[in-house]
């Protein structure tokens, strides 16, 4: 992998300490029965989501709405959304999941140059952590797959984004 920095992983619950979260970057998550937080971060098989965000709440805003579509409370996130068709009950999960972020240091000004240049790397970095995890599986993580990844059986979605 290029020279991307990533955090140690981190259990889903403890995210926003993550130091750097308010920055744009990419997210991996990972769904395990063992214990990884605190270890270095690597293309585990255990991977089953990848995204990356360029919003001006950062990572932790894209965690979040992550977060509330996986607790089936806002419809926010279109991979968290294919998430609850395998992981319906959070109770159930919540204790396996962990991130690791890799942040990039920018204002998200999209007047300055330089954060675009920022923002744009964000975006081919995305591609990248892609191509590594397939190089090394042979497939998309689950839930990027979009035409694989296990689909809700939820009712409906109100205009407002609530699941029903």
């Amino acid at each position: 992998m290029e020279n991307y920095r990533n955090t140690n992983w981190v259990k889903w619950e403890n995210r926003s300490k993550i130091e750097n979260i308010k920055y744009p970057g990419i997210y991996s998550i990972a769904v395990t029965d063992e214990n990884i937080e605190g270890r270095q971060f690597e293309m585990i098989n255990e991977i089953e989501y990848i995204g990356m965000t360029n919003s001006n709440g950062g990572l932790r805003s894209r965690l979040s709405q992550f977060d509330s579509t996986i607790k089936r409370i806002r419809l926010h996130h279109g991979g968290a959304h294919r998430f609850i068709g395998k992981y319906w009950n959070y109770e159930e999960v919540k204790d396996k999941l962990y991130v690791s972020i890799c942040p990039f240091e920018c204002g998200n000004n999209k007047s300055n140059t330089d954060d675009l240049i920022a923002m744009g790397e964000v975006a081919k970095a995305e591609y990248i952590f892609w191509i590594d995890y397939i190089k090394k599986h042979g497939r998309y993580p689950i839930f990027n797959d979009k035409n694989s990844s296990p689909k809700p059986n939820f009712i409906s979605v109100s205009k407002e984004g609530i699941l029903k």
